[in-house]
């Protein structure tokens, strides 16, 4: 049996502090690893925007990184911004995101994940020793960008791009090579965000991996506020609406907790629980789920959901739909034994209806 190594979202509580070095390792070898997380005073250099991040001084910051590191749980800090404005812009902000970056190493920040090339050329240019991590954001869809993101930046990490969690072909290959390179590959496990459409000639659903998600970080790097609201709620009402379906839930790319194993015969044993920005309650019920390697409940509560994003509501929303864990038994065999099959290849729902009927053979009739 392979160990999993969890990276966490932190969100700088004294409970989820306590709770991440007191369940580092479950009785099955599956291990917190590593957290992630940023300081309001960043926002700048994130993708989050500064209203969903934690106030933490300076030196609650560092207490925070070497009581964790002490416990053997690295911090991966995220300067992972989309956009750091003009040219004119990046040559003002350089000396102060330097003068951050050696901030961080100080404290014994382990890992910086970035998503543009400048901010890894500024994290090199300070340090050759850090862990420099590519975020999911940047979206790698081809292992030569691996290559090239090494050979010129010397990141050892990878957050892989969610639309490819289930392209096993693709995941395969990226995995040899990293494995061979020496490049930590890691998948984003419950992360649900994708669009759906109705299909009137098929009466079912289409899905399709979110066409809102790179405009979504870039808002969310420019560093709008709780009162920044665009017509229909752009883009996360355009999500919400996209998904009544409960059908089209199965068609995103998360990865259960019982399914790590699908990824281990691959050679991939890492995996990252997202969430951050939600409340301790909730990073930790999804946490124990992974790490225990099994989850009895409806898979829609291991995701924070967009009605939550910009409030406290993640310990209290229920979700409108209910797809019962246990049911989906098997559901990802589809993917992992027909490794030429590719999602982004079919029209979703008409040139293959596996979800639809999946759903309707072990879930419609459960309900």
């Amino acid at each position: 049996m392979v160990a999993n190594l969890f990276k966490v979202g932190y969100n700088f509580t004294s409970e989820l502090h306590d709770y991440i070095i007191n369940n580092r390792e479950f009785p099955n070898g599956n291990t917190i690893s590593e957290v992630y997380g940023s300081r309001a005073e960043s926002s700048l250099l994130s993708a989050r925007p500064k209203f969903r991040i934690p106030e933490v001084s300076r030196d609650d910051f560092k207490a925070h990184v070497q009581n964790l590191r002490n416990a053997g749980i690295s911090f991966d800090y995220t300067l992972n911004t989309s956009s750091l404005g003009s040219k004119q812009d990046i040559i003002k902000q350089e000396y102060k995101i330097k003068e951050y970056i050696r901030f961080l190493l100080d404290c014994g920040v382990g890992t910086i994940t970035v998503t543009l090339p400048i901010m890894a050329y500024f994290v090199r240019e300070t340090s050759d020793k850090v862990n420099l991590e590519l975020s999911t954001i940047a979206r790698i869809e081809t292992v030569t960008q691996v290559k090239i993101w090494k050979d010129n930046f010397g990141i050892n990490k990878i957050c892989g791009n969610l639309s490819k969690n289930r392209d096993f072909l693709f995941l395969g290959n990226l995995s040899r090579y990293c494995l061979d390179n020496g490049i930590e590959l890691s998948l984003i496990a419950n992360e649900f965000c994708g669009n759906g459409v109705r299909i009137e000639e098929a009466n079912n659903y289409s899905a399709t991996s979110c066409i809102f998600r790179d405009h979504c970080y870039l808002l969310h790097s420019l560093d709008y506020s709780e009162a920044d609201r665009i017509a229909g709620n752009y883009p996360m009402g355009y999500c919400i609406s996209s998904r009544r379906d409960v059908s089209v839930w199965l068609k995103m790319n998360f990865i259960r907790p019982e399914d790590l194993g699908v990824y281990n015969r691959i050679g991939i044993n890492h995996f990252k629980i997202t969430g951050r920005t939600g409340t301790t309650t909730f990073i930790k019920r999804v946490t124990n789920a992974y790490l225990s390697g099994s989850y009895d409940g409806n898979l829609l509560e291991l995701w924070k959901h967009l009605e939550t994003i910009s409030g406290e509501s993640d310990s209290t929303f229920t979700s409108p739909h209910i797809i019962p864990n246990s049911a989906l038994n098997n559901f990802i065999d589809f993917w992992a034994s027909n490794m030429t099959h590719v999602c982004a290849n079919e029209i979703c729902g008409i040139t293959c209806d596996y979800c639809d009927q999946f759903y309707k053979d072990h879930i419609a009739g459960y309900l």
